[in-house]
């Protein structure tokens, strides 16, 4: 199984936990580098959802000096990004939206983000840790990037409610079989968002690249 994968000019590689690799329009992002491989290539941008430790770390050997650092409740230095509020990075267009819990007491609102990068050839959104909220429902994307493991965010299910909502093209579940409270099976939600979705969103399993 691989961990890397590629949608219209954009390729997608799962390091780990939530940590995610984007590659598009000649720029390298990553979003909550807790999990980085050794020699990992160095980051254009460093995105981060909230501020809890397996998300909100410091990832020197990515960094350069002109790496751009953008965080949402986050206490490492970087640029803040409010809910909402657009950054442009290049040619890429780097929107915060809403990543929340309904059920939990773990991500109170306006605690975390997600993310909606717009690519030249395809948007991709990083759900964050969250639940199945309502705005997700106006979120629009080629590339959804949705936790699975439950505990903390959505469970297989709960994802799968998700990507019917959302309805991107494509489909990867993060976030799961990493912290051992974050038990999941990915199989179970691809099962789902088939059914749920009539087939029309393509789910891709992805092994972590550490």
């Amino acid at each position: 199984m691989a961990s890397s994968t590629a949608f219209s000019g954009v390729k997608i590689t799962w390091l780990g936990h939530a940590s995610v690799m984007l590659e598009g329009d000649g720029l390298t992002f990553y979003i909550d580098p807790f999990v980085l491989p050794k020699g990992a290539k160095p980051a254009d941008a460093i995105l981060y959802s909230h501020g809890h430790f397996d998300h909100c770390v410091a990832a020197p050997s990515i960094t350069k000096p002109s790496t751009v650092l953008l965080g949402h409740g986050c206490k490492l230095p970087c640029k803040l990004i409010e809910i909402g509020q657009k950054e442009k990075i290049g040619s890429v267009v780097v929107e915060a939206v809403h990543a929340y819990n309904i059920n939990k007491p773990f991500h109170p609102k306006g605690s975390g983000a997600g993310f909606i990068l717009r690519f030249k050839g395809a948007s991709a959104y990083f759900a964050g840790d969250t639940d199945f909220i309502p705005e997700m429902k106006g979120y629009k994307c080629d590339i959804a990037l949705l936790p699975i493991g439950g505990t903390y965010t959505m469970n297989e299910l709960e994802a799968a409610e998700a990507a019917a909502a959302i309805m991107p093209k494509l489909a990867i579940p993060i976030h799961y079989n990493y912290l051992k409270e974050l038990s999941a099976d990915p199989e179970k939600f691809k099962v789902a968002v088939e059914e749920k979705t009539g087939g029309k969103v393509d789910v891709r399993i992805l092994s972590p690249l550490v």
